[in-house]
């Protein structure tokens, strides 16, 4: 079988991660940003990573 591959240009502008610190679900960019940590409501895994994707396509001025 034959595949052809394509490459997807990557269009984001931040690389955040998204990992768990003292359980709960924080992200985190090389740009210094970063999710609220102080906030008391805990979000679950998808909701981080939503805020992560967005941070993604921001551009810094």
């Amino acid at each position: 079988m034959n595949r052809n591959r394509r490459h997807h240009p990557d269009l984001a502008h931040h690389h955040p991660v998204v990992h768990k610190v003292r359980g709960k679900w924080v992200w985190s960019c090389d740009c210094g940003s970063a999710s609220c940590r102080t906030d008391v409501t805990q979000l679950d895994w998808h909701q981080v990573v939503v805020e992560a994707l967005r941070h993604a396509t921001t551009i810094a001025a």
